[in-house]
């Protein structure tokens, strides 16, 4: 069905290879030879994004809330206390 959607002249060039060296979302440098470590790094760059996500540099509070938030202590309900069934 997708060929009748396309016309044959509004497509030029080859295909695109997912996940290739050239590609321009790898502008840490070369990626290393380990997959352990590539996935780290990856990891890392995606924790600095997120902690940057919605702030802009011309804040002057930039990232306060945030920080705010992470060194408030987490919620952890308390644990069920299980009802004991007593027959008269």
């Amino acid at each position: 069905m997708g060929a009748l959607c396309s016309k044959s002249g509004t497509h030029s060039g080859g295909h695109t290879v997912l996940g290739s060296s050239s590609s321009a979302t790898n502008t840490a440098g070369p990626s290393p030879s380990d997959p352990r470590t590539a996935a780290a790094e990856a990891a890392e760059r995606r924790l600095k994004a997120a902690q940057k996500r919605g702030t802009t540099a011309a804040n002057p509070n930039q990232g306060r809330l945030a920080a705010k938030l992470a060194n408030q202590p987490k919620f952890v309900p308390e644990p069920r206390q299980e009802e004991r069934l007593v027959w008269d």
